[in-house]
């Protein structure tokens, strides 16, 4: 076991990055407050080791912008940040060489300045009770984070101005539905269970939002990009439609899906696994299931028909052309009982089109417990109210009984509004999700 001490003793963290890169695993890194990149997070970049990083989660902005910029800048599964609130814990674990456990932060001063003390315990030293503990600390960190994404990061730094500006005073901060609140490991309240069930929605979905962006970042590279995707496609489209022909072309064994086994392959290769896909996906020389119909036609389509400005124009013949187009509306179609839509209980056989017909007639004259209609659920998940604030609408439209319109569930709800607003809300079904885990993602599906 190492004393570091800095100054004090002429210990310092740098011993390990100097020293270990070769033997480092993985980072993974609880430390509350970080103002420079170039101390831990630039050099798991370069030697691309593969980084969990929690930081602080306040109103005082404990990690910088341009260090949460960098993260989403990477768009990389296998470095990734989240914030929690009151965390103060400084542990680095290079995992496969040993973890510190003391009082610097990932600053200059803490490094180099400060008076900071702590300990670095090799893994041979480290004992089973002991790891024990440190799995339990990040455990904890995670259970209570808030996944870094776009809306996190446009409000800490809108928050970083209005600190420079002298504006302390910011009562609607923790009021914003991209935060993830924690009262701390003293509980003072019980959430009820349905506030309970909307938090670890809205986490999950704001996770896996993040992970599609980034995935769309890359596949929408002129490098990446087929031939057949026109360039203007909307990046959260290519995501969708790389994910369609992954997990159709490359997840079943016949007819048997193999997604849950991929997952326990990849779980612990996320990037080499997305790289992969890439790959494959960048190499096709024609679309594998008509996804080029998808993007360079049916995606404009109904971009244009679920535009603010034609939802009160709507009426029930572009509604099931919209109905037509999406995939898990579509698929739903297929499933559900004739007499559930209105058309014969008997053994007759209908196809597709003429379900999603009927389905769409039904929900088109079908309202809300408070009276809504489809195009009152259009109007305010997508047009509402401010843009970070569309998942809790989703959520609304999704489970509460006020706004939800039976027949219309997550996945749909979750490919209306990508196709709606595809370069902020990639379309996500129950197909995206499975995909994503077949590339070791750790994610829900809602389905």
């Amino acid at each position: 076991m190492r004393l570091i001490l800095g100054g004090v003793n002429g210990h310092y963290l740098r011993y390990i990055t100097d020293n270990f890169a070769e033997d480092t695993e993985e980072v993974w890194a609880a430390v509350a407050y970080a103002t420079r990149s170039d101390l831990l997070f630039d050099w798991c970049s370069e030697h691309q080791i593969p980084l969990r990083f929690y930081g602080r989660l306040d109103d005082t902005v404990a990690v910088s912008w341009p260090i949460l910029k960098s993260f989403l800048d990477r768009a990389s599964p296998e470095f990734v940040c989240y914030l929690v609130q009151h965390h103060h814990a400084k542990v680095i674990w290079w995992r496969g060489v040993g973890v510190y456990i003391g009082s610097a932060n990932l600053t200059n001063s803490a490094w180099y300045k400060n008076i900071e003390a702590g300990c670095f315990m090799c893994e041979d030293e480290i004992s089973s009770e002991t790891e024990a503990h440190l799995h339990e600390l990040f455990s904890t960190l995670h259970k209570h984070a808030t996944p870094l994404n776009d809306e996190v990061l446009q409000t800490m730094e809108r928050r970083e101005a209005e600190l420079a500006a002298m504006s302390v005073d910011q009562p609607d901060f923790w009021a914003n539905p991209c935060l993830t609140g924690w009262s701390g490991l003293v509980q003072t309240t019980e959430k009820s269970a349905g506030d309970r069930r909307r938090e670890s929605f809205l986490k999950e979905w704001h996770e896996t939002l993040q992970y599609l962006r980034d995935i769309g970042k890359r596949v929408a590279k002129d490098e990446n990009r087929p031939v057949w995707i026109e360039k203007h496609a909307p990046v959260g489209a290519q995501a969708d439609q790389f994910l369609h022909a992954h997990y159709y072309q490359r997840t079943f064994e016949g007819q048997r899906p193999t997604f849950r086994a991929l997952y326990e392959k990849n779980r612990h290769r996320r990037e080499a696994a997305l790289a992969e896909a890439i790959q494959w996906w960048r190499d096709l020389e024609e679309a594998p299931a008509d996804e080029d119909r998808m993007l360079n036609e049916s995606a404009p389509f109904l971009r244009d028909a679920l535009a603010e400005d034609r939802l009160d124009s709507m009426t029930p013949e572009l509604f099931r052309e919209v109905c037509i187009r999406v995939h898990a509306i579509r698929d739903y179609a297929r499933r559900v009982e004739n007499k559930s839509v209105g058309l014969p209980s008997a053994d007759t056989g209908y196809t597709i089109d003429q379900k999603v017909d009927a389905l769409s007639r039904r929900v088109w004259s079908d309202r809300s417990a408070r009276g809504y209609t489809v195009k009152d659920l259009f109007r305010h998940v997508l047009y509402g109210g401010a843009e970070e604030m569309l998942p809790e609408r989703l959520w609304q439209a999704i489970y509460d009984s006020a706004w939800k319109i039976d027949r219309l569930g997550v996945s749909a709800w979750g490919e209306l509004v990508g196709w709606a607003l595809p370069d902020r809300f990639p379309p996500r079904n129950g197909r995206t999700s499975k995909a994503l885990q077949s590339l070791g993602y750790d994610v829900i599906d809602h389905v």
